[in-house]
């Protein structure tokens, strides 16, 4: 067995306890008592002095060479005794100053708690729907009061306990944070627990709302609906209010089920990976697509595995663009207010390079249709302008405005003029949709009634309306200026694009291919 260590000192530290003084406070003392000593005594032998001294207790005088050393040896012992009073009281001042130093910095970490308590309070019961719900997060906070004590009284409180205290908590709370001499916070690093106005946090909450267009967004929620489901169909328990863990390998478990059990396309499947990347960015979790090489080969086997089935769209050329309005000019097909809208529509996105959803709308709950006001047609019918108020490189709708200039052989310019005549006359006012999707309810035209009408016109030209889309209007715009030998620059202002894949519209007529091989013969 070792030796057995000191109990620590049950009662708090008492300088001006006799037992505790220094060897040089008692030679003071009995030099002011006249009470003689010897330099080589014990210093419990001058305690016992000092104590028989103060209770008038007679004491031994010491012999007469032993009053001379002492005489001897006294300036020496002075100057001992000046240099441990001053380390004495350097160190009760020291004791004192630590003291209230730790006092504060107790002080300020129990203000620190019952923030972050009460901010859980108001988290907690926001996502449960009730302000009243308690909060189990803040009720499970115990403050260092409440664990170590009143640390804070001066009761047993000394040079040993302030110490082991302060070794106490640097081991439970990391290391101390470097403190100015009045013990401050380092202003260098922002507290978790700041709180920033209300306006600031609805404005963040605005612009995470137009950081993506809605259509982006729309996808983006499927995606994380998608991953969620996935989530729990494999066993996985999470908040409803809140996002599941993620990993890698759960990663490539969603893709792979999305390609074989949802049967996803692979452009699919990276727009949900995007959406999720979104979700979990937003809600300050990180990014978990980043550093997932595995889940990268995964993907590009998805990839290669699936055959590219996608149909080639055919474009609507000027050709058979002038045979659809033919075909209302000879005869009624629909009604005659219909006829009159559709020749606008067809001659509108051919001559403007209109993508489908720059006219039409996917829902009457779309805000960003095409309005009457929107069309300004020049007093000499030479042009209109259309301004189009959301488009694919527009998502934050600031709005572009195209120019379409009249022809002799389709006469844009007055078709529009006689289909504002007509929409004017039945009371349209200038707020409302500019193309209808039913003559009496005075909607925005939806795609998918614009894509029957398109359809069944082309048929009724004879034509196979399988590969024709409401992309096939900028499709043929392309390809008809570029077989008019229309500048590439001309075609990508005309297009609104702002790289060159304008090129991939384009498509080669046979004709053409054997125009070129011809040429090339005969060079």
């Amino acid at each position: 067995m070792g030796p057995k260590r000191r109990a620590t000192r049950p009662t708090p530290y008492d300088p001006e306890l006799i037992e505790n003084w220094t060897l040089a406070r008692l030679r003071e003392e009995l030099r002011r008592l006249e009470i003689s000593f010897s330099s080589s005594e014990k210093r419990m032998v001058l305690v016992k002095k000092v104590k028989e001294a103060r209770r008038g207790t007679p004491v031994a005088p010491q012999t007469r060479g032993a009053d001379q050393h002492a005489s001897r040896s006294e300036p020496e012992d002075r100057r001992s005794v000046n240099k441990l009073t001053e380390l004495v009281s350097t160190l009760t001042e020291s004791v004192s100053t630590l003291q209230k130093c730790y006092e504060r910095l107790e002080q300020r970490v129990i203000n620190n708690v019952s923030d972050a308590a009460s901010n859980n309070t108001r988290v907690v019961a926001a996502a449960s729907g009730s302000r009243n719900q308690p909060s189990t997060e803040a009720s499970s906070v115990m403050l260092p009061t409440q664990a170590t004590g009143a640390v804070g009284s001066s009761e047993g409180f000394n040079l040993d306990t302030a110490y082991r205290r302060l070794a106490e908590d640097t081991n439970q709370d990391g290391p101390i944070q470097e403190v100015s001499p009045l013990c401050q916070r380092s202003t260098s690093t922002m507290p978790t627990y700041v709180k920033f106005n209300d306006d600031l946090s609805c404005e963040v909450d605005n612009l995470w709302t137009h950081a993506l267009g809605e259509r982006t967004q729309a996808t983006y929620r499927s995606g994380l609906n998608c991953f969620q489901t996935f989530v729990l169909m494999s066993g996985f328990h999470f908040p409803s209010n809140s996002l599941p863990p993620i990993s890698e390998d759960l990663l490539i478990n969603f893709v792979t089920h999305c390609q074989k059990a949802l049967h996803l396309k692979f452009e699919t499947i990276k727009l949900y990976l995007a959406g999720i990347r979104f979700h979990y960015i937003k809600n300050k979790m990180g990014d978990p697509t980043a550093n997932t090489l595995r889940l990268s080969y995964i993907l590009r086997a998805i990839k290669k595995t699936q055959i590219n089935s996608t149909l080639s769209r055919l474009p609507i050329t000027c050709t058979i663009l002038a045979q659809m309005c033919a075909l209302f000019k000879n005869h009624i097909v629909f009604n005659t207010f219909f006829d009159c809208m559709l020749q606008c529509v067809y001659k509108t996105a051919f001559y403007g390079f209109l993508r489908c959803g720059e006219f039409t709308c996917n829902s009457f709950h779309d805000m960003f249709f095409l309005r009457v006001s929107d069309v300004q047609i020049a007093p000499d019918l030479s042009f209109f302008k259309l301004h189009l108020r959301v488009s694919k490189t527009d998502p934050f709708a600031k709005g572009v405005t195209i120019t379409i200039f009249e022809n002799s052989l389709m006469t844009p310019v007055a078709s529009m003029r006689s289909y504002l005549n007509m929409r004017l006359s039945q009371g349209a006012l200038p707020s409302a949709p500019l193309f209808v999707n039913d003559l009496f309810s005075s909607k925005p035209l939806l795609r998918h009634t614009f894509m029957s009408y398109l359809k069944e016109t082309l048929a009724r030209i004879g034509l196979e309306n399988e590969s024709f889309t409401g992309h096939s209007f900028r499709i043929g715009a392309s390809t008809s200026a570029a077989a008019a030998k229309v500048e590439d620059h001309v075609i990508k202002a005309l297009g609104r694009w702002t790289s060159d894949c304008f090129i991939r519209y384009i498509r080669i007529s046979p004709d053409s291919i054997k125009h070129a091989q011809v040429s090339m013969t005969s060079v």
